[in-house]
């Protein structure tokens, strides 16, 4: 057995039983282009790349797999169909407030705001670390990115902790790790080493990130 979910702009419609109706049918009218959808929906196949079998509208994203009704409605909602018991159910409202979206869930006739107390912080997934590569002139580029994540004022003198501070690095040995710590909400330390041959640095971010945070910062890691 499965069951059906839905995303949306926040505040897009009072009546959401009838709007979650006519995406059923890929019927969007009423529902605008929205930038948050589509980083949403990037988001979600980063995180559980499975759910390219699951979810709607079609989009290029989705690759190989053969196209099946409209094609220009990514753009406008997420829905997924999903198996019952699918792991990362309890996450997806978290994720969806972060990106101003609504969750929908036509079983329960339930819809969750987004930025809902109840939800804004309280469910976490048990992430402790964060772990990949870099170039090394990125380096700077990521701390600024996380410390903007995290709330942290990242500035000239941030940079001049690093001046030098992955000349003995390696990452193949535990002791010559650099290791910086972001003091934000959440606090992370961020431990930084060159792979030895290349012009890579091994990044491990760790501390107590709930899930939005540690994708956004998996992210992060994948485009630079």
């Amino acid at each position: 057995m499965s069951y059906d979910l839905y995303f949306w702009t926040s505040g897009a419609t009072e009546d959401p039983r009838q709007l979650a109706d006519r995406l059923a049918d890929e019927s969007a009218d009423g529902l605008v282009s929205d930038d948050g959808v589509l980083a949403f929906r990037a988001e979600l196949l980063h995180r559980w790349p499975d759910l390219a079998d699951m979810i709607a509208p079609w989009h290029d994203d989705l690759g190989w797999r053969q196209p099946w009704g409209h094609t220009g409605l990514a753009d406008r909602f997420v829905g997924l169909t999903l198996p019952h018991g699918w792991e990362g159910t309890s996450a997806l409202p978290v994720l969806a407030s972060a990106h101003g979206l609504d969750s929908y869930d036509p079983q329960l006739d339930q819809l969750v705001s987004a930025g809902s107390q109840p939800l804004s912080g309280a469910i976490h997934d048990g992430v402790a670390h964060v772990e990949g590569w870099v170039t090394e002139d990125h380096v700077v580029r990521l701390l600024r990115q996380i410390s903007t994540y995290i709330g942290y004022a990242y500035d000239d003198l941030d940079e001049a902790a690093l001046v030098g501070a992955l000349d003995d690095t390696n990452d193949e040995t535990a002791d010559r790790w650099f290791e910086y710590p972001l003091v934000g909400t959440p606090t992370v330390v961020v431990r930084l080493a060159r792979s030895p041959g290349s012009a890579a640095v091994t990044v491990i971010v760790e501390g107590s990130m709930d899930l939005v945070l540690a994708a956004r910062i998996e992210t992060v890691l994948d485009l630079l």
